[in-house]
């Protein structure tokens, strides 16, 4: 009487075809991720035909049905490798996973934007977002941004192509709004942080309003023939030569640095500030300063509000 042991044959051709698929990906460069994930079905159609075998045996002869238990679990978990497979593919997660392994972190440079300010624009209102900025001065009328950022580029291909994907401009009356974006990030679950870095070149004669994200913003006025302001910023950097005509406000401001022995303090006050611990809520009282800083007849204002830092440096 004939054994019949039930999976052998299912194990067999499954190792066949799995070596099969596997010599033809190395050979002809196919992915042998989506190979494992179309190859799985072959598992149904072989054990579909030893059914099929067995019940046509079973009509001529009455064959002793074995179970070979170990090449049922070998099937079943290449089986479910491959169905996992299908799934990250049918989702999308199996694009993302080769993104994310594809992907390279590096430096790049910012694609410049340069635009000229026409003669009836007077004041310029800047909101620096989260992004660390520079500021210089310029004595022509063009408007410039430039300057580096670090993110994950997927296939050599850069993140930003031009100047909109992280910049918004727009001119209402006699004020030029500049604004910088978040930089973009990878759909999905897998995502990377971006960092920016940029420079912004404006007129000198060019009132000019900048709102920070308790981020840095480092100012190198020359020959700077307007009035600045600069607030709600972690840390304000001035780079002034000692020939510049500008009077410094500091306004609400926790600490200042450089230049102390011509700082006039006006006011020292303080202010409670309620942070957040993980087992509870404290409050700390920080004195809050307002001094004034003259470099030369002190004619062009640099007023700087709720910064935590100010310093200053002189340059001869």
């Amino acid at each position: 009487m004939r054994t019949w042991r039930v999976g052998s044959i299912s194990m067999g051709a499954s190792l066949l075809f799995l070596g099969i698929y596997l010599l033809l990906s190395q050979l002809l460069k196919w992915d042998s991720a989506y190979m494992l994930a179309g190859w799985w079905p072959v598992l149904f159609i072989v054990l579909g035909a030893e059914i099929l075998v067995y019940l046509f045996l079973s009509k001529q002869e009455n064959p002793i049905v074995k179970y070979d238990i170990l090449s049922i679990l070998f099937v079943a978990v290449i089986g479910t490798v491959g169905i996992g497979f299908t799934v990250l593919q049918a989702t999308g997660l199996m694009g993302q996973v080769h993104a994310f392994f594809d992907s390279e972190v590096k430096t790049a440079d910012l694609p410049p934007f340069n635009k000229q300010v026409d003669e009836d624009i007077k004041r310029i209102v800047v909101d620096s977002s989260h992004h660390p900025l520079t500021v210089e001065t310029v004595t022509g009328n063009e408007v410039s941004v430039f300057g580096t950022y670090r993110s994950s580029l997927i296939g050599g291909k850069s993140l930003l192509t031009g100047s909109e994907d992280y910049l918004m401009t727009a001119k209402k009356g006699d004020t030029l709004y500049i604004t910088l974006k978040s930089l973009p990030d990878q759909n999905g679950w897998m995502q990377s942080g971006s960092e920016m870095e940029a420079t912004l070149v404006v007129p000198a004669y060019t009132a000019l309003e900048i709102s920070s994200d308790d981020n840095e913003v480092t100012l190198k006025p020359r020959t700077l023939s307007s009035s600045w302001e600069v607030s709600r910023s972690s840390l304000v950097n001035l780079v002034l030569p000692s020939s510049e005509n500008v009077s410094i406000n500091a306004e609400n401001v926790r600490d200042i640095q450089g230049g102390d022995t011509k700082w006039q303090y006006t006011k020292i006050a303080n202010i409670s500030n309620v942070h957040e611990d993980e087992n509870d809520d404290y409050t700390e009282t920080t004195p809050n300063k307002s001094a004034t800083l003259k470099l030369g007849n002190g004619q062009h204002p640099i007023t700087i509000t709720q910064a935590d830092q100010v310093h200053v440096s002189i340059k001869n």
